[in-house]
């Protein structure tokens, strides 16, 4: 996480500006604000949110001297959103259940003992999971940054928003958690999110360097796959895949309480491959010919280096029975692939984390952040949008 510099703000007029639709940041400049890690805030990832997220989007921009030092992406979370994953009521809650210490603090004094109280919400930074920022050249200042939450703030008090939250604020960006808190915004955990550093060697040199025990048991797990008859392969995304593999994401996303059908993840899978094109690949299980489980994975290459993003999966629960499918189709197949493509790291996200630690990922804290917004007298309409509601 770069920290942003210290420096006078420019003076004269507000210098933050919407920019239309993701169709236009390129020619805005915002490539330039992108770091290696930065690829769900890259105007294409960002051109798949905009169809896939089911709510209005906003794209601002921080110039000096005409030219952006800083962005900050939002997006409208009501209860119509099925993204429970980034949306502030669900994720209060889950913190509540699993008794998370901040989490009684902030119910009481940002959602006034209720966490339907949250909603509406403007998401900032990127709904995605994990690693919620804004974005910044190395020449933006604090100020710079503080003139974008201010334009989100004044946005969120218009449209009548009861909250503006940044989902996952990891720990170590402590410029943005510094800003967050100096201005009033409360934070609870909300998850932890996990990368692994690609060994050249691929899955082969990943198991040496494990234990001795685990790596008898990674040997047995993939041998246990063979003699069910399951194959694995890491391939490119077609419009022939989607729609079992949205029948297997639905099965996934209702398993942990989302909402989903078969028919609407399949046509959002089909237009992450429409619009990613080359840069996303599934890794896909096969039983006798049978497509059981599947792992999608997103490849960046930003500032000359390749990474690699997990961003979804999903599984045949019944034909899975009790087959390791799980850690072979989203680690050990995408290792080996990855290698071969030179990338250097696998972004494994949220959820999981002990078991993520157990097979080699780092991991860092990830916080909600929330502020309550006292809303403007007459504030006008929320934002509407007819586009269909994924996660």
């Amino acid at each position: 996480m770069s920290p942003y510099t210290e420096g006078p703000d420019a003076q004269g007029p507000d210098a933050v500006r919407a920019v239309a639709d993701a169709a236009g940041l390129e020619a805005a400049g915002w490539n330039s604000l992108l770091g290696a890690e930065d690829f769900f805030q890259t105007p294409r990832w960002l051109a798949v949110q905009e169809v896939n997220s089911g709510t209005a989007m906003d794209f601002l921009l921080r110039e000096r001297a005409g030219a952006p030092v800083a962005g900050l992406v939002t997006a409208w979370a009501d209860t119509s959103v099925a993204w429970l994953l980034a949306r502030p009521d669900a994720m209060l809650r889950r913190a509540l259940e699993q008794e998370v210490p901040e989490a009684a603090g902030v119910l009481r004094d940002v959602a006034g003992g209720d966490p339907d109280r949250l909603l509406p919400s403007l998401v900032c930074g990127g709904r995605h999971l994990g690693r919620t920022r804004t974005l910044a050249s190395p020449d933006a200042t604090a100020d710079d940054l503080s003139a974008l939450l201010d334009r989100a703030e004044a946005m969120a008090a218009d449209r009548g928003a009861a909250t503006v939250c940044f989902p996952h604020v990891d720990v170590r960006d402590t410029s943005l958690t510094g800003l967050l808190e100096s201005r009033g915004y409360r934070h609870h955990p909300s998850d932890h999110y996990a990368w692994l550093d690609i060994p050249s060697g691929g899955f082969e040199q990943f198991v040496e360097e494990m234990s001795a025990h685990r790596r008898r048991r990674v040997r047995l797990e993939r041998r246990a796959l063979a003699e069910a008859g399951v194959e694995v392969n890491v391939e490119p995304l077609t419009q022939a895949l989607c729609p079992r593999l949205g029948e297997l994401d639905a099965n996934l996303l209702r398993k942990y309480g989302n909402p989903a059908s078969d028919e609407g993840s399949a046509r959002m899978i089909g237009r992450i491959a429409e619009i990613m094109g080359d840069d996303v690949l599934v890794s896909v299980a096969r039983q006798h010919g049978s497509i059981i489980g599947f792992g999608m994975v997103l490849r960046s290459r930003a500032r000359g280096e390749e990474q690699w993003y997990g961003h979804r999966a999903g599984f045949d629960y019944e034909a899975q029975g009790k087959l390791p499918l799980y850690y072979d189709v989203l680690y050990y197949q995408v290792l080996d692939a990855a290698a071969k493509e030179g990338a250097t790291v696998l972004h494994a996200g949220i959820g999981s984390v002990k078991a993520k630690l157990a097979r080699g990922c780092q991991a860092s804290e990830q916080r909600s952040y929330l502020l309550p917004v006292h809303r403007t007298e007459g504030a006008a309409e929320a934002p509407s949008d007819d586009r269909e509601t994924t996660t």
